[in-house]
């Protein structure tokens, strides 16, 4: 019983300590947050806020990881898997941009670590459950095709932001545009790769 209470309160404290740094980073910018005023609001010591996260940078890096994390789960939980991966990909891949969109200047700083794990595994999911129901023809890894879609995403997702006035219609249409191209090659790869795809050569 102690230790579950310790736990549970572990987790509140966690809890507490993400929501007030979300509204500081949100309020002031990344910048003039400090993590004194973050640990102030959340009702902890200096301390017991890095015993949660070790800087500043940590913190906003939580306060992603974790709405990025239930951000995923929701929308795989939705997708529909008569459609094609492509409609799929965006089905998952578009509320993600709408949260980046939310504050340019922070998710700048939170793009420079790799998504969160959870996104990949659920990508490998649904690739392999396409490749099973005939919906994707490709026969490649479905991790290798994961990652291609991972890399593009991280790709235009940086380039979008980048921009002094990022507009989410402009980086949603550029990246439907580039997974495209890449499924697209995927396919014809399989099909130039059949037997009976392959020309006879020329008589002389």
């Amino acid at each position: 019983m102690a230790t579950g209470l310790r736990e549970r309160q572990k987790a509140e404290r966690r809890q507490r300590i993400e929501a007030a740094a979300r509204d500081v980073f949100r309020e002031k910018g990344y910048e003039a947050a400090t993590t004194r005023e973050i640990a102030e609001r959340a009702g902890v010591s200096i301390g017991t806020l890095f015993a949660y996260a070790a800087d500043k940078h940590a913190l906003l890096l939580m306060v992603y990881h974790d709405d990025l994390h239930e951000l995923t789960e929701a929308t795989f939980e939705t997708v529909r898997l008569d459609v094609p991966l492509l409609e799929q990909l965006m089905h998952v891949l578009t509320p993600r941009y709408a949260y980046w969109n939310a504050d340019p200047n922070l998710a700048r700083r939170a793009l420079q670590t790799p998504p969160e794990h959870l996104l990949g595994l659920r990508l490998v999911q649904l690739i392999a459950a396409g490749q099973r129901d005939g919906h994707v023809l490709a026969t490649e890894d479905p991790e290798l095709i994961a990652r291609v879609v991972l890399d593009i995403y991280g790709s235009e997702n940086r380039t979008w932001l980048a921009e002094a006035e990022p507009l989410l219609a402009v980086g949603l249409v550029r990246l439907r545009d580039a997974l495209e191209l890449a499924l697209r090659a995927l396919a014809v790869t399989y099909e130039n790769s059949r037997p009976d795809r392959i020309p006879k050569p020329l008589r002389r």
